[in-house]
């Protein structure tokens, strides 16, 4: 089932803190709670793909060629980050977050941006029951103009769902839990994978 508005907002203030959805900081909750989400915003971190003499990223064989595929670009809260046409950038939510066990986690993009050609996930649209950290955006522009992001910037919404059950053993418990508190945007680690 999932969360609507008035069951998001009494999770935010549950006192019992195992119940506890942590979303911080939420600026305008006003204008962030929809009827069935939550908006989160732009970090000021991003990653972008650097070219290389690299033939191609072969993690199992190098862990460290997708670590060298990325460069990290920092701006300030005035400064515009431009994603051009056909470009990936990762970035991170301003958002630091926590799923309580009871409840999983969908990120999705906010149409106003999809419309522009914006696309805020590739493949990791689920956040698992147990995650804290910011979030990481694997952002695309499959449009045909630049697209001007600036930090504070609504980008995407979290949708919650609950579980039938607590897991068995939920995202922070798990040895392969690769991006747990991650508080920036961070690249592959699919070397970690077994």
């Amino acid at each position: 089932m999932l969360l609507n508005d008035l069951d998001i907002l009494k999770r935010l203030v549950d006192p019992d803190p195992t119940k506890r959805i942590v979303v911080t900081p939420l600026a305008d909750p006003i204008a962030q709670i929809g009827p069935s989400s939550l908006d989160i915003r732009l970090g000021a971190g991003f990653k972008v793909p650097v070219s290389s003499q690299t033939p191609a990223i072969n993690p199992y064989k190098e862990p460290q060629s997708a670590a060298r595929y990325m460069r990290e670009v920092d701006v300030d809260n005035r400064q515009p980050f431009y994603l051009h046409p056909g470009e990936f950038a990762l970035a991170s939510t301003l958002e630091y977050i926590h799923v309580p066990y009871d409840l999983g986690c969908r990120l999705e993009g906010r149409s106003s941006w999809g419309r522009l050609g914006l696309l805020v996930h590739a493949t990791a649209g689920f956040i698992d029951p147990g995650y804290s950290g910011n979030v990481t955006f694997e952002l695309f522009n499959a449009g045909r103009l630049p697209i001007e992001l600036k930090p504070g910037f609504r980008m995407a919404q979290l949708c919650f769902m609950t579980l039938s059950d607590v897991p068995g053993i939920p995202y922070d418990k798990r040895p392969e839990s690769k991006y747990h508190q991650m508080l920036t945007a961070e690249g592959s680690r699919i070397w970690k994978d077994r």
